[in-house]
């Protein structure tokens, strides 16, 4: 069996203009025959067989960033970060999950920069770092804030111990619930 052709004639030889209209009609559903007849009109002498190719690898594209999306929109909702980190986290599974899917086939194998593959990954790593630095931090933050405000608390209210009691044992709780939230 013949391989395919990496680079078809619709991306080629045709204007960006003429492409991204094609991909317009291939969203919006025409048959591979009408975009061919379309492309006839303007002079542009590609098969509907090109055009079947083209909308295929095009169609499956759309419909695996699709699924993409979705999968960041149901990592974003389970994530227990705020909204910064769920992101991070998000691209990040993402980008790693894509990857690997490109390594796992044997034609993009043979096609793949090793380089390409190797730099993706070092972002990726680093991205992961720097997620648990910013993390690392927030944690510092909150101490340095909990120290400041029981302080506070302690000097404004050594008249009264019990309710300075209540009160820090209040902080401590909500401290102990966002380090669960981390």
């Amino acid at each position: 069996m013949g391989s395919r052709r990496k680079h078809p004639r619709i991306t080629t030889e045709l204007p960006k203009e003429l492409v991204r209209a094609i991909n317009e009609r291939l969203v919006a559903g025409e048959t591979y025959e009408s975009i061919a007849a379309y492309l006839r009109e303007r002079g542009h002498d590609i098969s509907k067989s090109s055009v079947g190719r083209y909308g295929k690898d095009f169609l499956s594209k759309l419909e695996r960033l699709r699924i993409v999306k979705e999968q960041a929109r149901t990592i974003m909702s389970e994530g227990k970060d705020g909204p910064a980190l769920e992101m991070t986290e998000a691209a990040t599974q993402l980008a790693l999950q894509l990857i690997m899917e490109r390594l796992v086939t044997a034609e993009d194998l043979r096609d793949a920069k090793s380089s390409d593959i190797l730099k993706a990954l070092a972002l990726l790593e680093r991205s992961a770092v720097q997620r648990e630095k910013l993390k690392m931090e927030a944690g510092r933050m909150i101490e340095a804030a909990v120290g400041q405000i029981k302080e506070s608390l302690r000097v404004e209210l050594e008249k009264s111990p019990e309710v300075l009691a209540r009160l820090v044992g209040m902080v401590d709780a909500v401290t102990a619930e966002m380090r669960e939230k981390q």
